[in-house]
């Protein structure tokens, strides 16, 4: 074990219970609290499932791939109900993102993409995003990648939201 793991992980975990500890930020109803999204690729049988919390501006992530027993599907009832804390998002990058939401009509995202009665070919993936709101609502919508016409309106324009907000490629 080298030093850098011995380092690295206690602050990672240590950051991750002081991000806990920040209360959520004040929202207006209708605003989103959180969003969960899922991809599953069928041929590599990988699952990746990400939690954006932006009342408290937590970004959590699972990444899940079958042929590694260390790594079963994510225990919901575990600590952190499973996930592993990526980082903090600052209120300017939710505020941006936030922007993009209402410009976009992500938020109106709702039901399945899929217009296409063909079969996926080998290696197609499919998505799933559920939106949380402030007053308990939830919307939900899926589709596969596969298909160009698959994907709901404003799909590029989330795409790099979510990159700018996160880091990562999350549609």
């Amino acid at each position: 074990m080298n030093i850098k793991t011995i380092l690295v992980w206690p602050l990672a975990f240590l950051m991750m219970l002081v991000s806990l500890a920040f209360p959520p930020q004040a929202q207006a109803d209708g605003d989103i609290a959180e969003i969960y999204i899922c991809w599953d690729s069928a041929s590599a049988r990988i699952t990746d499932e990400y939690k954006i919390d932006l009342e408290r501006g937590n970004f959590w992530f699972y990444h899940y791939f079958s042929g590694n027993p260390l790594r079963g599907p994510r225990n919901e009832n575990g600590l952190f109900e499973g996930y592993w804390f990526a980082h903090r998002l600052s209120n300017n990058q939710i505020k941006a993102f936030l922007t993009v939401v209402e410009e976009s009509g992500f938020a109106e995202w709702e039901g399945e993409y899929n217009i296409s009665d063909e079969l996926p070919p080998p290696g197609g993936s499919s998505w799933n995003i559920t939106i949380t709101f402030v007053d308990g609502s939830v919307r939900t919508s899926y589709g596969t990648d596969w298909v160009d016409y698959g994907h709901p309106e404003g799909w590029a324009e989330m795409r790099t939201a979510f990159w700018l907000l996160t880091g990562m490629r999350l549609l």
